[in-house]
């Protein structure tokens, strides 16, 4: 079952609940899967038994580290990943064993069954404890626990401190949240022999998982099949999952195929959240507001292993250096393992977080200087043609009229008049449109389009819909090109058998890589078609909605299919168009131009807050996106709108609370995020304009979205109360500690 999606009615079988999510599939022969999960945070296996596990009636497997392969594998350069603990485990919820049964009720004893002696180790919970002395080491890759140390420096910070008239700073505290995705984690994978293991599983980046777990089985990449049903949501949870190799890993033993769906609370108890992030952070300007410096430092707890945290943390040491002109920067980023689940990346991916921190110091030098925070900004934005710090090209760049626009539909002016308790907040974003570093052998996407017997226009790519609107954008892109209606275009992605090679739907890739190759392939194919025409009537055709139209005559395109296959033994009209852009890979100091085009947003909030609770009610937000050309208003608004919903509850209530290693709001009941009424009326706007490297000049939106927001509602907070909060939730208890003084 792989992604088909065919305009305009894309979206429709999700809304009306026939959308076949893994959960809904069965595999004949299917057994259930599960896990048994460490109970501590550091711990070594001093014995496992299994005997009493295997005796069980209905149980069909169970497995240990010693039945399964131990290859050094992971999905980045830090191969420190395994499906199975061996002598050690490294954090609660880590996978120890794991049972295929017949039933519910056979796995469940059998995993109760299973004894497991350990002897308890000291444990490291925060980057400071792990980078002292006398800690515990959990690799021994990394003596130090600190498996990657970034350090960069671009012109002189020392000189840039001596020209401040004015500084600002602080530590900032980014909280670890739960991507908080509707789909759980589930898998189906079935093992063959003879044709290695085909898995069905929810990850947006299939052909990297792939490679990662063919090393882990040992397997040539071709005996490793992935298929993509549906996916519901993931925010950066479901890239590459060890679940994954544990269903793989158990249908082998089993010789049947195996389904793991995890429940709620076993999900978030091992969830790979957003990367905690300790940021200290100081800027200066001189005395007509130019910024002359930024000096930051960050401590990234990466858990127990590496999952995508060093990608995050060399995000938040260099993106947000693309907003202003800071003239001279400096970055220290501290990534350090601890004994909880490994953590991941989320929507915003480190710029959202130190552009927290940035836009925060911004609105304190505005007011030292006793001046608007959106003329501070204006003064040190960059801007269209300029060359950034670390050697973005902004070939497109309106963030001016972002801002001038925000303030018009926001009636910033007003700020200075609200009622007590009000504040209104602004900050900025940037993003990319693509990231070239992400794999250093490719960069770019490839679209295939066939015209089929039934006279369809099929579009396959390797980028995968996660309910972004994706297929759509694809679909509208080729139907542009054509002229054609996009109902007669169905976009296939999602196995890797079967449809090109692509990076897959992280970066904010998906509209400009995709999009450009999509656009590419409709160009050929169109070429082609028309080429077909004129061998077919002698005449020059021109598209239109039905088809082709020859003189006063329409040529369908279930005509073309079969006039084309009469006239090539039976073959259909394919074409296959990749986009490579021309972008730098970033070198060992983080310079580069590695993206196609950036998206800039300027974000004003407005908030209202209870001093004797301190609860925060946003009453009004307001959103302008230099997006480039808009191929889809619906679903680019819908990005907004989703992703301001979601940094409400990232900045106002969400978060895991970890105590020693383990989570204690396992639920959705015991972990709040944000329902209809905590959402404000948001207006939202796009600058007019067009990139010369995207798609009919489009650029991305889905991640830029959510990047200013917690800088917007911590100043529109600051307002309100007069202090400002450094820590992220600003939940209701944080707020009356800071409004009331109470440390």
């Amino acid at each position: 079952m792989t992604s088909n999606v065919k305009s305009p009615h894309a979206h429709m079988n999700k809304l009306s609940g026939k959308t076949k999510f893994i959960e809904d599939m069965n595999l004949p022969g299917q057994l259930i899967g599960g896990i048994l999960r460490s109970p501590h945070p550091h711990a070594n296996i001093v014995r496992i038994d299994t005997t009493k596990a295997k005796a069980i009636d209905g149980v069909v497997a169970v497995i240990t580290a010693a039945d399964v392969p131990h290859p050094p594998f992971g999905p980045t350069r830090f191969k420190d990943w395994n499906i199975l603990a061996e002598e050690r485990v490294l954090f609660i919820g880590e996978e120890v064993a794991a049972v295929a049964a017949e039933s519910k009720a056979a796995l469940e004893a059998a995993l109760e069954a299973i004894e497991v002696e350990y002897e308890v180790l000291p444990a490291i919970f925060e980057t400071e404890d792990a980078m002292l002395e006398d800690a515990p080491v959990l690799h021994s890759s990394a003596p130090d626990n600190r498996p990657m140390h970034l350090q960069l420096e671009r012109g002189n910070v020392k000189a840039g401190k001596e020209k401040a008239a004015v500084v600002r700073g602080g530590t900032y505290v980014i909280n670890p949240i739960y991507q908080g995705h509707l789909e759980p984690i589930a898998a189906i994978a079935s093992w063959s022999e003879e044709d290695g293991v085909t898995l069905w599983a929810g990850s947006h980046i299939p052909y990297l998982a792939r490679e990662t777990y063919a090393a882990a089985f040992g397997l040539p990449e071709d005996k490793v099949r992935i298929i993509i049903p549906p996916i519901g949501g993931s925010f950066g949870a479901k890239y590459v999952l060890k679940m994954h190799l544990i269903a793989c890993a158990l249908s082998k033993a089993a010789a049947r195929p195996v389904k793991i769906v995890l429940n709620r609370t076993e999900d978030m108890i091992s969830a790979h959240p957003r990367v905690p992030l300790k940021m200290e952070v100081e800027i200066g300007a001189d005395e007509e507001g130019r910024f002359v410096y930024k000096d930051a430092t960050v401590y990234a707890n990466a858990g127990a292993r590496i999952y995508w945290s060093p990608n995050i943390v060399a995000t938040a040491c260099t993106r947000p250096d693309g907003v202003y002109h800071f003239q001279n920067v400096r970055a220290e980023g501290h990534l350090c393992y601890t004994n909880i689940s490994p953590t991941t990346c989320m929507r915003g991916f480190g710029n959202a977080e130190m552009l927290f921190a940035v836009e925060s110091i911004i609105d304190e030098l505005a007011e030292a200087l006793e001046m608007d925070p959106s003329e501070i900004r204006m003064k040190n934005i960059v801007r269209e043609k300029d060359v950034t710090i670390h050697g973005y090209q902004l070939d497109s760049c309106k963030l001016d009229q972002c801002i001038e626009k925000v303030k018009e539909i926001s009636g910033w002016e007003r700020k200075k008049d609200l009622p007590p308790n009000r504040g209104l907040g602004m900050a900025l974003g940037n993003h990319v449109s693509g990231f070239r570093g992400i794999d250093p052998r490719f960069e770019g996407s490839t679209a295939v389009i066939t015209l089929s017997s039934a006279g369809e226009l099929i579009v396959q790519t390797g980028e995968i819909e996660l309910g972004q609107g994706m297929t759509q954008t694809y679909a509208t892109i080729a139907a542009k090109e054509l002229g054609i209606s996009a109902d007669q275009i169905l976009v296939k992605s999602g196995d890797t058998e079967r449809n090109p090679f692509g990076i897959g739907t992280l970066a904010s890739r998906s509209t400009v890589m995709g999009g450009n190759a999509v656009h590419l392939a409709a160009k050929e194919v169109k070429r082609k078609m028309l080429e077909l025409v004129k061998e077919m009537t002698g005449e020059d055709g021109v598209f239109c909605h039905e088809g082709i139209q020859v003189n006063d005559r329409v040529l369908t395109l279930e005509e073309l299919a079969a006039s084309y296959r009469g006239l090539h033994a039976g073959d259909q009209l394919t074409v296959r168009a990749t986009y490579s852009p021309d972008t730098d890979r970033p070198d060992k100091t983080y310079y580069g131009h590695p993206s196609p085009n950036y998206p800039f947003t300027a974000h004003v909030a407005e908030v209202e807050v209870d001093p004797d609770t301190g609860r925060v009610k946003l009453v009004g937000y307001w959103a302008v996106h230099d997006s480039g050309t808009i191929i889809n208003e619906v679903g680019a608004k819908s990005q907004v709108y989703g992703a301001v919903a979601q940094g409400i509850g990232w900045v106002t209530m969400e978060e895991l609370k970890v105590k020693e290693g383990k989570v204690q709001n396992p639920t959705i009941m015991d972990y709040r995020m944000p329902g209809a009424a905590d959402i404000p009326p948001i207006e939202i706007a796009f600058i007019d304009g067009s990139d010369p490297h995207g798609p009919f000049g489009a650029k991305s939106v889905g991640e830029v979205a959510i990047d200013p927001v917690p800088g917007a509602i911590a100043n529109a907070i600051a307002q309100a109360i007069g202090k400002r909060g450094r820590a992220l939730p600003l939940n209701p208890e944080a707020v009356w500690r800071l409004a009331n003084d109470y440390e």
